[in-house]
């Protein structure tokens, strides 16, 4: 029949907007449920051009999924504005439709269209018997380059590391912004180790993002993966829950790096000869302190450098000076208020890590044996693990986790060197050395402010960045009085006697 006959070309066209003639030899109300039926062909305009009909007939077209009528004769300058309009429909149509699955700022999928996409590529996956593997990424310390930089700086590194991943893939495979600086990848027929190379790739193109205000800013990225080859998996919900606990890993392991699911089992890690009774009873109460409320986790800090003062009465003003001349040196620099602010919170909490030290090792007078100096090496970390439930402090996060970095690349914990290394950590190092050589410590007296400045000096260039080095000095001459009266309160408030030289 004529219907039969037309309903075979549509579905061998496609057509967008279909004109069809209704006459006693073809029923195009029947034709237009059959397309209306069809979920592929929902969003085609169907046109019907028929004599004047009544009132009645044409509602009852309307009813039956008919959009537009004609009446012959047919006017052509009419019918071509009818299809216009049916033209401009499906376009109104498609664009409301991506709108409602893409991430309107990286035009990525979503976070709800990836969810559908999971769903139904694990069942094809199963289908065909292949694998499939899922990639979590989360940007590291994206936080402090939105407190840094400002949002609109942020959306462009979003913008910019959406479109460098998306380079590292195939046509089949499927990205998404999964939310905030988290995105998630569906690469079909992959087996858990070929999902860990696209994942190392990534993450290396990830590190070559240049956004040119970003100065010294480092963008770097932690990925989880996982697999249906892990029989943990029975569903597309537990395909997720292992790739982030494998994300939540990586940034567990120090961020910038990749972990396969394999690679979660149990929660936690040993802490060897760390005490970690004291560090998990520091982690309960900071993950209690509010993250929306600045000033009520700023009254927390003390707290927290009182209890670390409490475990070493010798750096009983220690934080408070690093915090002290942390900010000095950053304002000396020309740095932003918020990144002040930073660095200031930075050196209040980058020693409380030492709760986790024994005693023992603290308080020893004669020099550290390796072992021993590999557990205060750990220090920074233990700080960071401490602090980090507190999103609010990721600037500051960053900060004290490379606070141990060396100019000419032999610190630790990763070797940077240089633009590389965090500023804010560049400016922690200098303040830190310039108060523990100024202040008496069990294991040797204080230096003079000059024999400070000069030890510090000759290490310009090689542990210390030679222009936090230069604003140290500048510190120095302009507020010599501020920053001895400082030194001899330190040694007061230890109990220790004065005898500071100028």
């Amino acid at each position: 029949t004529e219907v039969e006959h037309g309903w075979s070309l549509i579905q061998q066209h496609r057509p967008l907007v279909i004109l069809c003639d209704w006459t006693p030899r073809v029923d195009a109300l029947a034709l237009c449920q059959r397309v209306r039926q069809n979920s592929e062909l929902t969003a085609t305009y169907f046109v019907a051009m028929a004599a004047r009909r009544s009132r009645k007939a044409r509602a009852v077209a309307l009813e039956g999924g008919v959009d537009d009528q004609l009446s012959r004769p047919i006017d052509a300058r009419e019918l071509l504005a009818r299809v216009r309009i049916g033209f401009r429909l499906i376009e109104m149509q498609e664009r409301l439709f991506k709108a409602a699955i893409t991430d309107g700022l990286t035009g990525l999928y979503n976070h709800d269209h990836f969810n559908r996409l999971l769903d139904t590529e694990l069942s094809r996956a199963r289908r065909y018997a292949q694998p499939l593997a899922l990639l979590m990424i989360d940007l590291d310390y994206f936080k402090a380059v939105n407190d840094t930089f400002g949002h609109l700086v942020g959306n462009r590194v979003l913008t910019a590391v959406a479109h460098t991943v998306r380079c590292c893939l195939r046509d089949v495979d499927t990205i998404a912004r999964f939310g905030g600086e988290e995105f998630a990848i569906i690469t079909p027929a992959s087996t858990l180790d070929d999902a860990l190379q696209i994942a190392a790739r990534i993450g290396a193109a990830v590190k070559s993002v240049a956004v040119d205000v970003l100065h010294d800013h480092r963008v770097t990225a932690s990925i989880g993966v996982s697999s249906t080859e892990d029989l943990r998996v029975k569903n597309a919900a537990d395909l997720v829950d292992l790739a982030d606990r494998a994300l939540y890993l990586a940034k567990h392991r120090g961020r910038n790096q990749v972990v396969g699911s394999f690679e979660v089992t149990s929660e936690g890690e040993a802490v060897g000869m760390l005490q970690a009774e004291d560090i998990d009873a520091l982690c309960k109460r900071v993950a209690v302190m509010s993250v929306q409320a600045k000033e009520a986790y700023l009254q927390s800090i003390s707290a927290l450098v009182q209890a670390m003062e409490e475990k070493d009465p010798y750096t009983a003003r220690h934080a408070v000076n690093v915090s002290f001349y942390g900010d000095q040196l950053a304002r000396q620099l020309g740095c932003s208020e918020g990144f002040v602010q930073s660095v200031r919170n930075a050196g209040l909490l980058h020693d409380i890590g030492k709760v986790g030290i024994p005693d023992r090792i603290l308080m020893k007078s004669a020099p550290l044996t390796d072992l021993e100096r590999s557990v205060m090496d750990q220090v920074p970390f233990i700080s960071t693990r401490i602090i980090e439930p507190l999103r609010v402090l990721e600037t500051e996060i960053q900060i004290i986790r490379h606070q141990r970095e060396y100019y000419d690349g032999s610190g630790l914990p990763m070797g940077l060197a240089g633009e590389q290394i965090p500023l804010g950590s560049r400016v922690l190092l200098v303040a830190d050395a310039f108060d523990a050589m100024t202040t008496d410590r069990i294991y040797r007296p204080s230096r003079s402010i000059h024999e400070a400045l000069r030890d510090i000096q000759s290490l310009s260039g090689k542990q210390f960045d030679p222009r936090v080095v230069i604003a140290l000095r500048q510190i120095a001459e302009l507020r010599r009085h501020a920053v001895q009266q400082r030194i001899e309160s330190a040694l007061a408030a230890a109990e220790l006697p004065v005898e500071v030289g100028s």
